[in-house]
């Protein structure tokens, strides 16, 4: 079931981007707001983000709240005949036994397993209660990037800035380094830049802990290509809360999503586990007391030696592209410098 699970959103982000359309570049629209569980009111977390917002641009659907057809009902409303489903995955805790290989006895181990159900956007229902359609704006909660930036580093990495034009963290000193800000040419892109090396800084391993960074294998791996995806799905989601809504900040190009069509097709767990990291690495950039917390998704890979690498290797190691832009003129071919140990 849950190989299913992985393969179905899978394919949902590679006719995404077949399409043109990279899912976690802009996860949401300023003007609608996080996607909502109409039950509880809470925002949808990790791989769903991407999943309900993708459905929503595509329908132009301009409420953020998303229900169960069951959930509608109970509300007073009724979904419109015709109208199709969008999935949304959780995790599920099941029993499985373990053998030791040594005594032979069992014990019984908790281990995550995907599931999933089936969601409905107000805007497909009908006589649901006016909460469910708000006014563009009135349920965005925004704040200014540099607000949640300062906060991070208070207690986080360093932040220099040299001329240059490359961007770059670098876990041996734990140090993000950007260039100046007068070489961008629109603060979204600043900001974009300084997130997605923020994301990789909480992979250190007095943070998240996390493979990609901890313990680097080599390039073009897939530890290599979920620490990148990481790196932009937290860009991409802190964009979109701290209100920036800049076209220019999200462009795409065929090279970049070529690239990343071969790695989701190499790897169908890859969006969803990276989608869970980068929200963890999101709350650990908002969080105002930041205590060291292991990533729980560690399991899925071993932990060879750490290697060092160049900015020249990194900037072709799996071909994703992090050129320039219209709003930022840094070329960011080095994304994150694992000094050798």
């Amino acid at each position: 079931m849950s190989d299913t699970i992985y393969r179905i959103v899978t394919d949902r982000m590679i006719a995404a981007l077949e399409q043109g359309t990279v899912p976690w570049r802009k996860p949401w629209q300023a003007s609608t707001g996080q996607p909502r569980s109409m039950s509880s009111g809470q925002p949808y977390r990790g791989v769903n983000v991407f999943l309900l917002s993708l459905t929503a641009a595509e329908e132009g659907y301009r409420s953020p709240f998303w229900g169960t057809y069951r959930q509608i009902g109970d509300l007073g409303g009724q979904v419109r005949k015709g109208e199709r489903s969008t999935l949304v995955v959780f995790w599920k805790q099941a029993q499985a036994e373990q053998r030791d290989p040594q005594t032979g006895e069992i014990t019984i181990k908790q281990v995550p397993v995907l599931r999933y159900y089936r969601v409905f956007n107000a805007a497909q229902a009908d006589h649901l209660p006016e909460r469910f359609y708000p006014a563009p704006g009135e349920h965005s909660q925004i704040a200014e990037p540099q607000a949640v930036l300062d906060g991070y580093l208070a207690c986080g990495p360093k932040l220099v800035h040299v001329t240059g034009d490359r961007a770059d963290y670098h876990p041996a000193t734990d140090t993000i380094r950007l260039p100046l800000r007068s070489q961008f040419r629109t603060p979204e892109g600043y900001y974009g830049t300084a997130f997605h090396e923020a994301g990789h800084s909480t992979g250190h391993p007095a943070r998240l802990d996390r493979p990609g960074i901890a313990d680097f294998d080599h390039f073009g791996s897939g530890k290599y290509a979920r620490e990148e995806l990481v790196a932009e799905m937290t860009s991409s989601i802190l964009c979109a809360q701290t209100g920036i809504d800049s076209p220019e900040t999200f462009g795409n190009s065929v090279r970049y999503i070529a690239n990343w069509l071969t790695a989701l097709d190499n790897d169908h767990k890859l969006v969803v586990t990276a989608a869970a990291q980068a929200q963890r690495a999101c709350a650990l950039i908002h969080q105002a007391e930041r205590e060291p917390a292991k990533d729980s998704e560690r399991h899925l890979d071993a932990a060879p030696a750490r290697g060092g690498h160049t900015h020249a290797q990194l900037s072709t190691a799996i071909g994703v592209a992090r050129g320039t832009t219209e709003a930022q003129p840094t070329t960011r071919t080095g994304d994150w410098q694992a000094e050798p140990g």
